[in-house]
Parts: structure tokens; C-alpha cells; sequence
């Protein structure tokens, strides 16, 4: 049997470094205006999954440009400004407002589909989550053989009973983690795959776009890209995800792109 290992603290916690980016319904409190007063969260609506990273002091989100076009987009069709928003769901609703870029393609390559921004870190302290620090980071070994895909599927959602909350309920999203192949060390987009012993669980791997995709060893871990779409394979017998690569090198140079953060 071939074995893929992870490391305990990331095997214990796999999500630490990313959170749901939910896609919310705002009431408005005057619709001539336009002013949002508050979120309907909903589990039928869309999200992605936000990754965090932190390079030279200072913080960053990244999801997929297609998460954030899909947002645009419902803006656009409502024809009201605040008619949504981007939420984290943990300790509350937290609004992430849309100062993403998506950086630009590298000669001959197409754009990647990532949306990235600079996100002021106590907003990911308080959701309990730790952002990847790129500085201190290795790059991913050459010899490595597969990959850890961690996200928030949006099929997964539900409308859990909570008495204690304004709407009687709270918007829940199970994580997913995906332990696969890969045939080489990636240079870019890249594809995870895997023959499975039984079935995947019959489930649609929308919303885990953004997430992070991991390299790791026993001891050691690190990012190696962004998830921008995957799922089970015929059948269920198999499971793939792809990626955009995301090594530190090319997450600074999707930095080096961003405006700064006003505050």
C-alpha cells in the first residue's frame, strides 16, 4: 500500500487555514437607498472556500476569480449594489468586501482563476483561523507523490436549528478533505487523481474552489496550489481535483500585484 502521509497538525486541523465564503441575501433596511442592514444567510445559496496566507507582515485572502465573478454577477442581475454579499460564517456573519484582483497571466498562459486581496488579520483571528506564512515556508519537494485538497463543498449546506439566533437557525458547511495523487511535482495547473477502493460519497465538490491544496510529509507541510474545481469520477470510482499552482514563489507575485489595504 502506498503511503501518503500528512503531518498531525495539519491531519488534526485541516481547515485551519482556510473558511467558507458564503454568498449572501441582504435585507435592506431602505431599498430606495440601497443600504444592506442585514444578512439572510440561506443554505441554497453559492459559495467558495477562502484561503489565507501572510508574506512581509501582511495578510491575504485567496479564492477562485470565478467565486467572485459568480458574486458580480448576482449584483449586476439584482440591480442593487448591496442586494449581497461575501461572508465568513464563524463567530458571526463578517462581511468580505470585493477589493479582490485576479493577477495577470505570465506570457503564453491564460489568466489563472484566482481572485486575491489583502484582509486585515484580526478578521481571520477571529474566525479561529491562522493564515499559511510564506516566509517561512519550503518550496514542495520534487519527489512528491501526492497532494492534501482541503474546502467547503455548497451542496454540503444546511439549516441547522439554533434557538438562540435571530433566524432560529445557522447556515453549517461541513469541510471536505481530499488525499490524492499526483503523477509529478507541478510547474502549473495541475490535476490530483485517484483510483478509490469504494465509492466517493455522492456529493458535488462545488464550493471547495479556492481552497487550498497541500504538499506534506511526516513531519513538514506547505501550499501548493489553489483548488478551482474537481469532483468524483465515473461512477464514483475515482476522484479528481484541479489546481492552479500556488507555490510561495507565485503567491508573492500574485501579492506584488495588490493594492494596499486602506486600514
Amino acid at each position: 500500500m502506498v503511503d501518503y502521509p500528512i503531518p498531525d497538525k495539519l491531519h488534526a486541523n485541516p481547515a485551519i487555514h482556510c473558511a467558507a465564503l458564503a454568498i449572501t441575501r441582504n435585507a435592506l433596511e431602505d431599498r430606495k437607498a440601497g443600504l444592506p442592514r442585514f444578512a439572510e444567510p440561506e443554505a441554497s445559496l453559492r459559495n467558495g472556500t477562502l484561503t489565507f496566507v501572510r508574506s512581509n507582515g501582511r495578510t491575504y485572502a485567496i479564492t477562485c476569480q470565478h467565486v467572485v465573478q459568480h458574486y458580480r454577477d448576482m449584483l449586476e442581475q439584482s440591480g442593487q449594489e448591496f442586494s449581497h454579499s461575501m461572508r465568513t460564517m464563524l463567530n458571526g456573519f463578517h462581511i468580505v468586501m470585493d477589493r479582490f484582483i485576479q493577477p495577470h497571466a505570465k506570457p503564453g498562459d491564460e489568466p489563472p482563476d484566482i481572485a486575491i486581496r489583502e484582509i486585515n488579520p484580526s478578521h481571520i483571528a477571529h474566525i479561529g483561523k491562522q493564515p499559511l506564512d510564506l516566509d517561512t515556508l519550503g518550496e514542495p519537494p520534487e519527489n512528491m507523490r501526492h497532494a492534501y485538497a482541503v474546502g467547503f463543498p455548497e451542496t454540503l449546506k444546511y439549516n441547522r436549528h439554533d434557538a438562540g439566533d435571530p433566524f432560529g437557525y445557522r447556515v453549517s458547511i461541513p469541510q471536505v478533505e481530499i488525499l490524492a495523487e499526483l503523477s509529478r511535482r507541478p510547474d502549473r495547473r495541475f490535476t490530483m487523481f485517484s483510483e478509490l477502493v469504494k465509492p466517493a460519497a455522492d456529493i458535488e465538490y462545488s464550493g471547495m474552489s479556492g481552497g487550498p491544496i497541500f504538499w506534506s510529509t511526516e513531519d513538514e507541510y506547505g501550499i501548493l496550489g489553489i483548488i478551482y474545481e474537481g469532483g468524483p469520477g465515473h461512477g464514483n470510482g475515482s476522484i479528481y481535483v484541479y489546481g492552479e499552482i500556488a507555490t510561495p514563489e507565485v503567491v508573492r507575485d500574485w501579492i506584488a500585484q495588490c493594492p494596499p489595504r486602506d486600514s
